[in-house]
Formats: C-alpha cells, sequence, structure tokens
C-alpha cells in the first residue's frame, strides 16, 4: 500500500484531523461534532442561528469526502444562486486554495469541483434548489448530499435523496436557519429526528458570532420575537396565534430564487415617509415579483425625499427601456402629502420630462368597505400574504410571487404584525402608533413592502411623448 493509499485510508473517518492536517484549519467545537458526525453517521442535520460557521463546516466536509473516497459524487445545493454560489462554492473555493496539495490534485470551476483527470467521475457539483431535478441522478457507491439553508428547500428536491442513502458509503448533511414548521428539515429535528445525528447551535454561544449583532437583534425585536429565535438562536419559530403573516413565509420568500425577465412586466415605486423620531423614510421599488430597497433616511425633509424618487424613477426608465408611466405610491399620512405634491408638482413643471411620474397617494389605516378587511392597512397586509403563499385557494402548489429583500428590519415587521376580529367579524391589523407602544420599531420597511404591493390601475401615457 502507497504511502497516499495509507493516508487516505487514515482520513477517511478522520475529517478533523484531515481539516487540521491537509486543509490547515482548526474547527471550533461545533464544528468538529459535526464533521465528525458526518464519518460515523449516514444522516445529519443542524440548525443553528446566522454566522455560526455552517458554510464553513460544508465547504470542508466536500473536500474531505472528495479527498478520501474513490470516485466520489457530491451534490450540494441551496435555495439561491446566492446561497450557492456566492457563500458556499466560494467557501469551497477558498479553502482549496488554502491547501497546496489538494489544489494540484483538485480542479475547482464555476459550478463543479472535481478529481484531475476524472471530470465526470469524480466530483461535486452546485445546484440551486429551484430547479426540480436538483438532487437526481447520483448514482456512486459514494454519495455526499449537501443541503444548505435546508429549511427553504421544497420537500420534493428531498425525493431521490432517500433512496440514495440505502447506499452503505452514502451521507446527507443539512443545515440552515430554522424558518419552517414544516416539512423535510423540520422533521429531521422533530417526529424524525432518532433517524438522524442532529445539532442545534446558538448563535449566543458561538465565538464566531458578534455580540454587536446579539444585542442589536435583542434590542430591536425583543429575545422572545421570532426573528430572535431564528436569526440568533437558532430556534425554530413560535408563531403566535395572533401574528398575520408567519415568519415562515417571509422567510422562504427571502431564499425562493428570481429570475429577472429582461424586459418587466411591472415597475412600481413606494416610499413609506417618516413623521417624527427615530421612524425612517423608506423608498423602495418592485421589478416584477422582486423588491428592493432604493433609500433609507432618518430626519430628512420632504423635497429630498421627492428628489430620491425622481433620481430612482429616471434611472429605472432608463435600466429597463420603459416606454410607460410608473405608479409611485405614496404615504400620504402627516408629511407624505409634501412629498405627494411637490412630485405632482415637478410633473406639471415638465411633463414632457416626467412623462413616467404617475403619482398615487395612500392612506394607512383608512375605513373601507370590504368582506373581510377592516381598513386600507390590513387589505394591503392581506395582499402581501397571499403573494407569499406558496398556494393556491384550492391549495395546489403555485410560485411564490413576492421575492423580498433580506432585512432583517422588515423580517421583524412582517412576521411581528398582530390581528384582530373587529365587533362587525373584519381583520384589523394593529396601527403603527400601536406597534411602537409595544416597543417594537415603527415598521417602515414593511409599509414600503405594502406600498408596493398595492394593485393600482395601470396608468396611461395620455399622448405625452418621451423625449428621446
Amino acid at each position: 500500500m502507497s504511502e497516499l493509499e495509507q493516508a487516505i485510508l487514515f482520513y477517511a473517518d478522520r475529517p478533523v484531523e484531515f481539516v487540521e492536517d491537509i486543509i490547515g484549519a482548526t474547527p471550533d467545537e461545533e464544528q468538529a461534532k459535526i464533521l465528525r458526525s458526518l464519518a460515523a453517521n449516514t444522516m445529519t442535520s443542524v440548525r443553528s442561528g446566522h454566522g455560526v460557521g455552517k458554510s464553513t463546516v460544508e465547504a470542508w466536509a466536500v473536500i474531505w469526502f472528495m479527498a478520501t473516497r474513490p470516485f466520489p459524487k457530491i451534490p450540494c445545493t441551496a435555495p439561491t444562486q446566492h446561497q450557492l454560489f456566492d457563500i458556499l462554492w466560494a467557501e469551497v473555493s477558498k479553502w482549496l486554495r488554502h491547501s497546496k496539495p489538494l489544489a494540484n490534485e483538485l480542479v475547482w470551476t464555476k459550478e463543479k469541483v472535481y478529481m484531475r483527470g476524472y471530470p465526470e467521475e469524480w466530483f461535486a457539483v452546485a445546484r440551486t434548489a429551484s430547479k426540480p431535478d436538483a438532487l437526481q441522478g447520483f448514482h456512486a457507491e459514494h454519495v455526499l448530499y449537501i443541503i444548505d439553508e435546508a429549511s427553504g428547500v421544497d420537500d420534493t428536491i428531498f425525493e431521490p435523496v432517500l433512496g440514495a442513502l440505502s447506499t452503505p458509503g452514502a451521507r446527507l448533511l443539512m443545515c440552515g436557519n430554522p424558518t419552517q414548521l414544516s416539512g423535510f428539515f423540520y422533521d429531521s429535528h422533530n417526529k424524525n429526528r432518532a433517524s438522524y445525528s442532529t445539532f442545534h447551535i446558538d448563535g449566543r454561544k458561538s465565538s464566531r458570532v458578534s455580540q454587536d449583532f446579539i444585542e442589536t437583534i435583542i434590542r430591536m425585536y425583543g429575545e422572545d420575537s421570532d426573528v430572535f429565535r431564528v436569526r440568533v438562536a437558532g430556534d425554530f419559530p413560535l408563531q403566535e396565534d395572533d401574528i398575520f403573516i408567519p415568519i415562515s413565509l417571509v422567510e422562504n420568500s427571502i431564499q425562493t430564487e428570481f429570475s429577472p425577465r429582461k424586459t418587466p412586466d411591472l415597475v412600481h415605486i413606494g416610499c413609506d415617509v417618516a413623521r417624527f423620531g427615530d421612524d425612517k423614510t423608506v423608498i423602495g421599488y418592485k421589478v416584477d415579483e422582486k423588491v428592493t430597497f432604493y433609500r433609507k433616511r432618518q430626519g430628512q425633509d420632504t423635497m429630498k425625499t421627492a428628489d430620491d424618487i425622481i433620481l430612482l424613477g429616471e434611472e429605472l426608465v432608463q435600466r429597463y427601456k420603459l416606454d410607460s408611466p410608473i405608479p409611485v405610491k405614496i404615504d400620504d399620512g402627516g408629511v407624505g402629502g409634501g412629498v405627494v405634491d411637490r412630485l405632482r408638482q415637478v410633473k406639471r413643471n415638465n411633463p414632457e420630462r416626467f412623462w413616467w411620474l404617475e403619482v398615487y397617494p395612500v392612506k394607512f389605516g383608512q375605513r373601507i368597505k370590504h368582506k373581510y378587511y377592516h381598513d386600507s392597512t390590513t387589505y394591503m397586509m392581506a395582499v402581501v400574504k397571499k403573494l407569499l403563499q406558496p398556494y393556491d385557494e384550492d391549495g395546489n402548489r403555485k410560485p411564490v410571487e413576492l421575492i423580498l429583500p433580506d432585512d432583517d428590519d422588515l423580517v421583524a415587521q412582517l412576521s411581528g404584525r398582530k390581528y384582530a376580529l373587529t365587533e362587525a367579524s373584519k381583520i384589523k391589523i394593529e396601527s403603527k402608533d400601536a406597534v411602537k407602544k409595544r416597543g417594537q420599531p415603527s415598521p417602515d420597511e414593511a409599509d414600503c413592502v405594502l406600498l408596493l404591493c398595492l394593485p393600482v390601475k395601470p396608468p396611461k401615457r395620455r399622448g405625452v411623448r418621451k423625449n428621446g
């Protein structure tokens, strides 16, 4: 037996030693436990808060399995391209570069790592979970499935894995923030726990998590909030009975892959205007299903806010070569009326240049005539909730129709808004003032999203010709 073969045999069931000796890294206590579990158990499932080193241990696992098994296949997946390629796959690249012997033997590409000379037989591959067949078609004696942010991966993606795990050399490693109260990942920590080696990493006990981050989350949302439970403590959400939009829907939206169309069908702008104190003015835009925040300001006057909206609108017109007006929906309560007036004045003074500007003032909390909803805020929350739902009214699965930014404030605000029934049995979302009385920050980001999603009658050009 050659020296190399002896080394491979030695490290095959010693991943921690492999990481230390070959990769040149030092796993912390929890990372070491996960690696040892991977060597000893068929299925390992890890739930944790943010920033505890999950992606690092996944990358080490990929490299260790590649180097210590003959002709392995290692499919890696995550809900979005960002999570898979910008985080996990980039981490694999980093640690390969860290070890010269490995860098000489293993070839890293944008979507694949393979043993030099065996690109089709000895490899790891990255495939986003947005594709139904992401984990299908991998047949080998040694298979390792790496599933990152597993709580956001649809159950159908897992189906081919279970059959493959019947092979003695097969392994499964799932890691993620515990955002969902159902599904394959949830079950691995609950009803199917006996079949798994499970780990729970609390960010408060991790040396890798910034104390400032923990204290900020506690200060802003409280230790009893679902945001804290999911993003710091690594616990599944509680889902209070009076919460209108569950955090699972919000997190699922954030983790949904979005492929933009070259020419968008819809472009909207929304602005929640700050009134006083710690409130923020939040300007955002929505291109088809995807929401992006453009500006967040404190203490900004209405003229500057109007200028920001104009700059954004002109940028969107140029970027997407728009030939129809943009609905610009403004919170018309309090000082928001000043922004509405200024934008209308700008368009009156120069209709040729500002042909694209179509202003829609919106009043939050206004009573409406609706069978189920008491006021305009509640109606807008219901619209957002419907867009976030993965199932239609008949119970059939449908694509998520709203892709939200990964923003802690937004997650907390949307998933923390409570509701009650009026005497007329209509649903009523608590007001912004009521939210603040509970000690929560003003839901400025959430209100911007409500505006962006509010349906309006499509504007018409009305005979005004665009310059150029």
